[in-house]
């Protein structure tokens, strides 16, 4: 796209309009999925007693992610030595430690499970304060220029992301800005816009109807605070008052072939973009160059696991089970009452003159009586007969809904009728899991796009020193040899030190054996047991390759017994070879 030199905030503003032509709408539909996850149904005051949409999505979840076994690879084809190996074998263990000081492993299990409420999320991945950061942004906060297109590169041209920030963000934002006191004088006017997020301050009074935020309409609580819907953030009113709408626009820039970003506030306030254009990302404010790792990349990650061709946003996973989540709440409801008549059931009296509603109240309690003057009457209770299989369709509901998303019982851990030993079990479970493991495999490319934008965020931002151990005869001119200061994990190695700047382009990351789905778990770890057995793979490949507690310490455990074992070795020889010069 080509960005023009004039009128650079109508051609903003327009831009950004454009991308959030559908934002509104798409706003409602996420509003009702959300609601079906979070109660089982579209109106949160009506919330169904048996909430099975939430037990789907968070057990489909889990079957799809797991941010315990989480592994990265970074390796290179074209030069597969051992010194390559170790360096990969250090960045990727740096990047997973970094990972889970950071909270990204369980913020990408944030992102999955509401890309299966939603369609799609997206994280967005930085570095602040000399560490990785990930934030979770949801769907409802971001627009596209092209909907039919799948994929956020420069053919998309432009997108946006819409958030609400304080007086003292934005003050930070302009602090250096050289029109920050024109900027402070227009930011009044949008202080006060009313398409503001909902704060969510429903106050309980002695009157029929509390107040609530403007738009919300009248409450049909009654003076009852609504407990069952889902939490909302509060505001004070001074804060509300004063939040502004910041519109960060991406645009692919043909001049530049990289991506540049643009601030926007209402109509006319630009605060980034405006005088210098450049990718936010990638831009270094010390050199005011960007840097080239990260020249045409930008900090969105998204995860869908329900694409739709053609169509950006995919496809919800509670389009598939809301119309049997609402058999499940009709069942239950209607079960519910038939019981309750049961317990209860309504009398019919026969031949009385006199019956009221007082009388019955009477006859009702324990050691209560009924007279009448005529001797024919009579009371018949008309108690409803409930049906011996009255469960048997809630739990065909039940059925169907498993079977929408691919989880026999067998999957969840438990027993399944005609399963005749572990053989067919295991049989069962390879029959089901090629559901999971297409989506599944969606997810692991997300995952490495993340882990490759962490690499590339260290490789300009990280100057840390890593070590890679090799054997001497390996580490070329690299190794630091009789450092008294760095002891080797074991005898015999040398460190290589080297930092991510340092690593080859064609360094590439991946998901270590498909761990971060537990659809792969069994077979990845037969796999590489059974290629061990054939010794295709060695002892630290089986320790990289499985979820084994420490896996560094464990080989540089196995390191130091084989150098052992060699040394005996030789040991032995040399003292059979002496035994024979003495003969």
């Amino acid at each position: 796209m080509r960005i023009p030199k004039r009128n650079l905030e109508r051609f903003v503003r327009e831009l950004v309009d454009e991308c959030l032509v559908s934002q509104s709408d798409r706003r409602m539909r996420y509003e009702y999925f959300k609601n079906y996850f979070m109660f089982g149904a579209d109106d949160p005051t009506e919330s169904a007693i048996y909430n099975k949409t939430f037990a789907y999505l968070d057990d489909l979840e889990s079957l799809l992610y797991s941010p315990i076994s989480l592994r990265f690879k970074v390796s290179d084809p074209d030069l597969p030595n051992i010194l390559e190996e170790a360096k990969g074998r250090a960045v990727a263990n740096y990047l997973r430690s970094s990972a889970r000081s950071s909270n990204s492993d369980t913020r990408i299990s944030e992102a999955v499970l509401w890309s299966l409420i939603k369609g799609k999320t997206f994280l967005k991945a930085g570095y602040k304060r000399k560490s990785f950061c990930t934030d979770l942004v949801q769907p409802d906060d971001m627009g596209v220029l092209r909907e039919n297109h799948d994929a956020l590169d420069e053919d998309m041209e432009a997108f946006v992301h819409t958030m609400w920030i304080t007086t003292y963000q934005f003050e930070r934002m302009i602090w250096n800005h050289p029109d920050k006191e024109l900027l402070r004088k227009r930011a009044k006017r949008y202080m006060a816009q009313k398409d503001r997020p909902a704060a969510g301050m429903t106050v309980t009074t002695g009157g029929m109807q509390p107040f609530q935020p403007a738009g919300q309409g009248n409450s049909s609580s009654r003076g009852m605070v609504d407990w069952m819907s889902s939490a909302d953030p509060m505001f004070s009113t001074r804060m509300e008052g004063s939040v502004m709408r910041l519109d960060e626009l991406w645009v692919w820039d043909d001049e530049r072939a990289d991506w540049a970003t643009f601030q926007l506030i209402g109509d006319d306030m630009l605060i980034m973009g405006k005088y210098t254009r450049f990718n936010a990302l990638a831009w270094n404010p010390a050199t005011l160059r960007p840097h080239e790792d990260l020249v045409g990349r930008h900090p969105y990650v998204e995860f869908s696991p329900n694409r739709i061709d053609q169509y950006f946003w995919g496809r919800s996973e509670i389009v598939n089970v809301a119309m049997l989540q609402e058999a499940i709440n009709s069942r239950i409801n209607g079960t519910n009452k038939l019981l309750r008549l049961q317990e209860d059931p309504p009398k019919k009296f026969v031949g009385s003159t006199g019956v009221n509603q007082q009388a019955l109240a009477r006859f009702n309690k324990p050691g209560g009586y009924w007279v009448d003057n005529n001797p024919q009457a009579k009371i018949e209770v008309e108690a409803p007969q409930v049906p011996q299989d009255l469960w048997g369709s809630l739990h065909e509901f039940e059925r169907m809904f498993d079977e929408m998303g691919g989880l026999p019982p067998i999957a969840k851990g438990r027993g399944e009728a005609g399963v005749r030993g572990q053989g067919h079990a295991e049989t069962l479970v390879r029959m089901f899991s090629p559901r999971f493991k297409d989506r599944a495999l969606l997810i692991e490319r997300d995952i490495a796009s993340l882990g490759t934008l962490m690499m590339e965020l260290g490789k300009a931002h990280v100057d840390q020193k890593l070590l890679a151990w090799v054997p001497q005869d390996q580490a070329g001119l690299e190794g630091v040899q009789n450092n008294p200061l760095i002891i080797p994990p074991a005898p015999g190695l040398v460190c290589v030190p080297f930092q991510l700047a340092d690593l080859d382009d064609s360094m590439k990351l991946s998901v270590d054996s498909h761990s971060s789905s537990p659809a792969f778990a069994a077979d990845a770890k037969n796999l590489i047991f059974d290629l061990f057995k054939i010794r295709a793979a060695s002892t630290e490949d089986v320790v990289e390759h499985t979820d084994a507690p420490d896996p560094e310490a464990l080989i540089a455990g196995i390191m130091r017994r084989e150098i052992a074992a060699a040394k005996a070795h030789e040991a032995e020889a040399q003292a059979k070879a002496q035994g024979k010069a003495k003969k």
